[in-house]
């Protein structure tokens, strides 16, 4: 049996370790969240993301792995609404340098054209200043795949 360090209050781990802080001087530190255990919740979110990229192959029926996903900003009004939405979500999240930084780093994996990252990244300015502004998690990441390839999905449609 193995001994996880993250089961123990973090005062006790500080008094054993012989800090100078004690253990009824040591802040209390929130605990660890714990991983979302809703199955269904997951399976929901993977089957949505499943079902648009396969939406977006049929529509442009395309040999798979083929980058960048989005090659321009298509001029269509449901194209342009996704974007929008997809660049405000970035900008409320992270805010706009991390945003710049994302697009910057999407056209680095080849999901968007460097052209595209540069349209996009003018876009930016439009955006009210962030709520949350912290670091993209892996999830927000996930979420600007699904958007990118909406917005592939909106163009093919034409």
């Amino acid at each position: 049996m193995s001994l996880n360090p993250r089961r123990y209050d973090v005062r006790e781990l500080r008094w054993l370790a012989g800090t100078r802080a004690g253990a009824d001087e040591a802040p209390r530190e929130r605990p660890l969240r714990q991983p979302n255990r809703n199955r269904a919740e997951q399976a929901a979110r993977s089957a949505a993301f499943t079902e648009v990229l396969q939406r977006q192959r049929g529509l442009r029926r395309v040999v798979d792995g083929e980058r960048p996903y989005l090659r321009s900003v298509p001029s269509v009004p449901e194209a342009e609404r996704e974007a929008a939405d997809w660049l405000g979500y970035l900008v409320d999240v992270g805010g706009h340098l991390r945003s710049r930084d994302a697009l910057s780093y999407y056209a680095e994996l080849g999901w968007i054209s460097p052209a595209v990252a540069d349209a996009l990244e003018r876009r930016l300015a439009g955006f009210d200043a962030p709520r949350h502004d912290r670091p993209f998690s892996p999830a927000d990441h996930r979420i600007s795949l699904v958007s990118v390839v909406r917005i592939v999905s909106c163009a093919s449609e034409q």
